[in-house]
């Protein structure tokens, strides 16, 4: 079975991620099979507009727990960050379609579309601090740039999960409607959008972008306090904690972190 599946009605593409038992959770394979099918619809002459979805009960619920036990997590993140940037510059404009979970890697999947459209019971969040899991800076940044600072402090430091509703007053997603009004949501806003000029849509998705870039700190303007964070996203990814959090998860029970 495919891990993505990606297909298009008239001009709207849609790429879902296929591991519905497994709450479509993201591993090195997930990543890479994303990375080729953006590719592909990169090249069709006819695709104006990229919906991401999920098949099955969630959206993404994030990254797979065998990704990002201990050091595993340090060869899991290039290949997560090239997906995630392959979205964002992306030619065409992208749309969430966001229901059932949408948690750490899976909501920051969703942060880098253009447009966030999730279900009014959605939960969405990044639940790292509840793992003992520090996320990428690319990431953090991502999410302050979205959202704002103090949202950003709230998702990452109480590792809190918000309904879809929650996340439309909080910034993390454009929109909340009832599930039942979901595909028609997406499919009136991808509507909207292939139905304008290609040149101008896709012209400001650039020209957006490259005001991003300016406004953004990167590793090549900030070289030593970005290998700083880096360091801290190793320790945390090494540290015992993260096995705590791991096995309090599977075990259900509340973590005991102690710091190392």
């Amino acid at each position: 079975m495919a891990l993505v599946e990606l297909s298009r009605e008239g001009s709207v593409a849609t790429l879902e991620l296929n591991r519905p038992e497994a709450r479509n959770a993201l591993s090195v394979d997930v990543c890479d099979a994303v990375v080729m099918a953006l590719a592909d619809v990169a090249r069709d002459p006819q695709a104006r507009v990229l919906v991401i979805s999920g098949e099955g009960s969630s959206f993404c619920a994030g990254a797979d727990l065998a990704a990002v036990s201990g050091a595993e997590g340090l060869h899991f993140l290039p290949r997560f960050e090239r997906m995630l940037e392959g979205i964002a510059r992306h030619r065409l404009p992208t749309i969430a379609a966001i229901h059932g979970a949408a948690l750490g890697g899976g909501l920051q999947l969703a942060t880098v579309c253009d447009f966030r459209v999730a279900t009014s019971d959605a939960t969405i969040g990044i639940p790292s601090a509840k793992l003992g899991i520090l996320v990428n800076f690319e990431n953090i940044q991502r999410l302050v740039l979205l959202a704002g600072v103090a949202v950003a402090k709230q998702v990452l430091m109480t590792g809190r999960s918000y309904t879809g509703e929650e996340a439309a007053s909080a910034g993390l997603v454009d929109r909340a409607v009832p599930a039942d009004d979901l595909a028609a949501a997406v499919g009136d806003l991808s509507g909207d959008i292939a139905a304008r000029a290609p040149l101008s849509v896709q012209g400001t998705k650039r020209a957006i972008q490259v005001v991003v870039d300016h406004l953004s700190i990167d590793r090549s303007r900030a070289p030593d306090e970005l290998a700083e964070v880096d360091r801290l996203v190793e320790a945390a990814y090494k540290s015992r904690d993260l096995q705590a959090g791991i096995r309090a998860l599977r075990e259900k029970t509340p973590p005991e972190f102690q710091g190392i």
